[in-house]
């Protein structure tokens, strides 16, 4: 639930994967080919002939700057800031405060423990909740809560649905606001699935994430 951008995310690992998978393979065919070793000298000579012949191209008479150099340093400067962007991005989708109220006597907030307590003592007396976890994060500027139910075998979907569909009505009602909870239930079911169910205070409350 955070700004990162899933496809981004996706390509990244892709892309990296890949140039691992290439220099893993490159070293381990180095290794059983016969000449390896030779080819490897040949290719590292190659590389530093062909590196000190570009880098050593100075842009202009009686200075030791290269172009590639500025490119190679313009490259490495864009890459750490993008870098540092993303870095500073992760973990930002999360929150500690659910609620934030102002007044004309003044503010309040309520933390995510609230109702994160709440919560866990309304659901864990449900016949089939093993366990309840809770966090809070942002969502288009706006709190959310998360709620991870993970059910023992044998526990009805529908039992458990119910049960977090009335909780989270009870937990609006006591913080006079209706904050946007979404669910997920993990475990064994009778019907074996794993579903991932959006739940809010509204009138339809609890269905299925598409």
């Amino acid at each position: 639930m955070n700004s990162t951008n899933r496809a981004l995310n996706r390509a990244l690992l892709a892309v990296v994967g890949l140039l691992a998978l290439a220099v893993a393979a490159s070293l381990a065919w180095l290794l059983v080919t016969p000449n390896g070793a030779e080819l490897w000298r040949t290719w590292s000579r190659t590389a530093v002939a062909w590196t000190d012949d570009v880098f050593g191209r100075p842009l202009w008479s009686g200075t030791t700057v290269s172009l590639a150099a500025v490119v190679a340093l313009a490259a490495a400067v864009v890459a750490v800031v993008l870098l540092l962007a993303f870095a500073l991005r992760q973990g930002g989708g999360s929150t500690a405060t659910v609620v934030r109220a102002r007044g004309d006597d003044g503010g309040i907030e309520i933390d995510t423990a609230v109702p994160a307590r709440l919560l866990v003592e309304r659901l864990r007396g449900v016949p089939g909740v093993a366990s309840v976890a809770v966090s809070a994060y942002r969502v288009r500027r706006q709190p959310a809560l998360k709620v991870t139910v993970d059910c023992r075998r044998g526990a009805s979907p529908r039992t458990v649905v119910d049960a977090i569909d009335d909780a989270v009505l009870r937990l609006g009602q006591a913080l006079g606001t209706r904050p946007t909870v979404f669910a997920q239930l993990t475990g064994g079911f009778r019907a074996r699935v794993r579903t991932p169910v959006r739940v809010d205070t509204g009138a339809t409350a609890v269905h299925p994430i598409p």
